[in-house]
């Protein structure tokens, strides 16, 4: 590394240089997500990646929220093509709903942009048909390790195993673009939330998702929103979010929990 890249980061340089990114991004008239990409291309060291990924990350950008009670199937009625940054989303696991898999790869195909993301918790049980499923409308990009440590771990008993954590599958629609990232996510012990729904996923581990991946001005979609905890991370984190689900119980649920964290 070189004496003028290590400059760089000298604790005294650190404001000018986000005064510097500041400026560049006022002019550029981008979003945050293009302007990272553009910028990323001149980042000399994982240092100055990381400044720019954090600057990108903490815009304030104007953001909306829609909830749609509706079948995710019937999307083309409610949402327009190539519209979405990420499906960020938690099916049922079960083999009844193995379908729904094919119908989220279809919809990411639809819905999202050209360097859009599904990233999807998915149980053990049917791995290998989740997979070939999604792979018929997206492309493959990695698997990631959810961490559920705690007591309250499901234990399969078909196959004797006490589970502690789940895959976090990453289709693209065409190829990824985004940050790098680490794969592994780790939730607090026990906190699996089933207050708002009883499948539903903890805030935490939603919001350790858009903190590694999406950035603020982006949209997300989760077309099975069930309780709103992908709600509530999303619009913390400064993003669009979409929701659907074909409960009107749970739409209304999501509802509140928004209004709560928007007083």
């Amino acid at each position: 590394m070189s004496k003028a890249n290590m400059e760089i980061y000298d604790p005294c340089k650190i404001e000018e240089n986000v005064r510097n990114l500041k400026d560049e991004f006022n002019k550029s008239k981008l979003s945050p997500f293009d302007f990272f990409k553009v910028q990323y291309k001149n980042c000399f060291n994982k240092k100055e990646k990381q400044q720019l990924k954090q600057f990108c990350k903490s815009i304030k950008y104007p953001v909306f929220y829609k909830l749609i009670c509706d079948d995710t199937a019937n999307y083309k009625n409610f949402l327009q093509p190539e519209t979405v940054d990420w499906i960020i989303t938690d099916p049922p696991y079960s083999k009844k709903y193995l379908h729904l898999y094919k119908t989220l790869g279809d919809l990411g195909d639809y819905a999202l942009k050209p360097d859009g993301v599904v990233i999807v918790m998915v149980g053990q049980s049917y791995l290998p048909q989740v997979i070939n499923l999604l792979s018929e409308s997206l492309n493959y990009v990695w698997t990631m390790s959810y961490l559920t440590p705690g007591g309250q771990s499901p234990f399969l008993w078909q196959i004797k195993c006490n589970t502690f954590w789940k895959p976090l599958l990453i289709f693209a629609k065409n190829k990824y673009t985004g940050a790098s990232f680490g794969d592994v996510i780790k939730t607090s012990p026990n906190n699996n939330d089933k207050n708002y729904h009883y499948w539903g996923q903890s805030v935490e581990g939603f919001d350790l998702i858009m903190k590694k991946f999406v950035f603020s001005g982006q949209t997300v979609l989760d077309p099975f929103v069930g309780g709103g905890a992908s709600a509530v991370a999303a619009l913390t984190n400064n993003c669009s979010f979409i929701g659907v689900d074909i409960s009107q119980e749970f739409i209304n649920k999501t509802e509140e929990r928004i209004k709560q964290i928007r007083e």
